[in-house]
């Protein structure tokens, strides 16, 4: 049986991502099961809401609760509402009326059960936050869907742009390729298969890119599109199953010049992957060899 101390701290790696599916199948069936637990579940995800919303997170765990536990609508919705509610409660901090030259109503409220007094002051305070909060949800969608049809509109045109890019490297290894085979050999298919994975996927997307290998192919690369923040000297890819087991990790990657920005390709054997869904993480290795994440790119691989 674990201590209250270490179901916290199991509870945090639950939402933030950070436990094997085995192990998230495990906490999730005692949560069902027991009612304390899932209260303690609700409790810490409460608390990790607030430390969000104040600040309190470390680098690495801000990060994972931007890509992973910020993945549904009721969630943000959560923390819009604690970000609204903190925003309220500092604003609202006045000092204490003096007694003397009191309003009617102040010296009553003073004179009322302590219960009273809390229980009006609750009341008080959440239609204060409520109403704050219904015109900050809604300057926040406007803003938000404002926001998302420009980053729409960004998507398709760097989707469009990366494509174009796809096939003239795919038609340049081809022509390559037929350059140094027997007459015989020409019409085979390309030993490379190559898949470009963009900023903003992830697992909860009802679909995402597939890579398909036909079997002739040798080599399959994965190009990962940077991000103008992420200029580490050197990079690490780590390639697992969507159970979590890992497939092949690689170390001193660089990043290239491709297109208007930069990227990171990582090539992977063929006879390495297996029909299914992946997920690649990519953490930047800073000068002092500390590491950070800098992105999980979700993909699938067919066969033909």
């Amino acid at each position: 049986m674990r201590s209250q101390r270490s179901d916290e701290t199991w509870h945090v790696k639950y939402l933030l991502g950070n436990l094997t599916e085995d192990e998230q199948v495990e906490l999730e069936d005692r949560a069902f099961a027991d009612a304390d637990y899932m209260s303690a579940l609700e409790a810490t995800e409460a608390d990790l809401i607030d430390a969000y919303v104040r600040g309190e997170l470390s680098q690495s765990d801000r990060r994972s609760f931007e890509f992973r536990f910020l993945t549904s609508p009721e969630r943000r919705r959560k923390v819009e509402f604690a970000r609204a509610l903190a925003t309220i409660a500092s604003e609202s901090k006045i000092q204490e009326p003096r007694a003397a030259g009191r309003p009617f109503f102040t010296r009553a409220f003073w004179g009322w059960n302590p219960v009273v007094q809390f229980a009006a002051a609750m009341a008080t305070l959440m239609c204060i936050a409520g109403g704050a909060w219904l015109v900050s949800e809604n300057a926040a969608i406007r803003s938000r869907v404002t926001a998302l049809e420009a980053e729409r509109r960004d998507f398709e045109l760097r989707e469009q742009n990366l494509r174009q890019r796809l096939s003239e490297e795919q038609g340049r290894a081809a022509a390559l390729a037929a350059q140094n085979r027997p007459p015989s050999e020409v019409a085979r298919a390309p030993l490379i298969a190559s898949l470009v994975l963009v900023p903003g996927l992830s697992r909860a997307q009802t679909s995402v890119e597939q890579l398909v290998l036909d079997p002739s192919v040798q080599i399959a690369r994965i190009e990962i599109e940077l991000e103008s923040r992420d200029d580490f000297p050197r990079f690490r890819a780590e390639l697992r199953t969507r159970r979590g087991e890992e497939v092949l990790s690689r170390s001193n990657l660089v990043r290239r010049k491709s297109g208007p920005g930069f990227a990171v390709a990582v090539d992977v054997p063929a006879t390495a992957l297996a029909v299914g869904d992946y997920e690649l993480a990519l953490k930047g290795i800073a000068a002092d060899h500390s590491s950070q994440d800098v992105g999980y790119y979700y993909f699938g691989v067919q066969k033909r």
